[in-house]
Order: C-alpha cells, then sequence, then structure tokens
C-alpha cells in the first residue's frame, strides 16, 4: 500500500498545484477551456475570485497529499473526495442552469469516479 500511496499521492497532488497554480494565473480563460459560457468568462466580475479561489483551494488540497504520510492517507483521501463531490455537485447544477457546456459535467463526473475509485481502493487495504 505505501508504494502504491506514495506514487498517487504525488502524481494527484502535483496535478493539483499545477492545475491551481494556472487557474491564479489565468481565471477566466481556464473555466472557458472547461466548457463555461463564452460570454460569461469574459464579463462575469465574480468569475476571477471564484476561480482563484478555488484555485487556493486546490493548491492546498494538493500540498495536503504531498506531505501527508501514508498511515494518514485515509483522512486525506476522504476529505479530497468530499471536495470532488461538492465540485461535481456545482458543475451538475451550474449545467442544468445551462451555464457551462456537456464536456464540463461530464470532465466533472469523470474526475468524481477516479476520485472515488482511488479512495475506495486505498480504504480497501
Amino acid at each position: 500500500m505505501s508504494r502504491d500511496w506514495d506514487v498517487t499521492r504525488r502524481s494527484i497532488g502535483s496535478l493539483s498545484i499545477w492545475l491551481g497554480t494556472a487557474a491564479l494565473f489565468v481565471p477566466r480563460a481556464l473555466p472557458r477551456l472547461l466548457g463555461v459560457d463564452e460570454v460569461a468568462t469574459r464579463t462575469d466580475t465574480a468569475l476571477p475570485l471564484l476561480v482563484r479561489l478555488i484555485a487556493a483551494r486546490n493548491i492546498a488540497m494538493g500540498a495536503a497529499l504531498l506531505v501527508t504520510p501514508a498511515p494518514q492517507a485515509r483522512r486525506t483521501t476522504e476529505v479530497t473526495l468530499l471536495l470532488t463531490v461538492l465540485d461535481a455537485v456545482a458543475v451538475l447544477v451550474a449545467r442544468r442552469g445551462g451555464d457551462v457546456a456537456r464536456r464540463s459535467a461530464g470532465l466533472s463526473l469523470v474526475v468524481l469516479a477516479l476520485s472515488a475509485a482511488g479512495a475506495v481502493r486505498w480504504h480497501r487495504r
């Protein structure tokens, strides 16, 4: 388990930090890439702040994953999974309201499924 956790936590932690950093610097372009309405990404004044808040959370969770030793991995994965579920629900609600593209909802569900599968795998060991 220790070897599997080490590779996984480093991969997910690094990816979270890189995505969070990108979102800090291009808070309008990243949502557009993920399927948020192009007009909204140009005109919504709250969007950059919200994206940067989520980016800060991603960076913090990525750092937590990088420094979490294997015995504490269970709690870290539970928190990460909970946040991923909340993100997916928010995207699905936005999709239902017509604010995001289908690909954004699909991507959120894929990320949620992968996170859930990883959490279940680690918890079974």
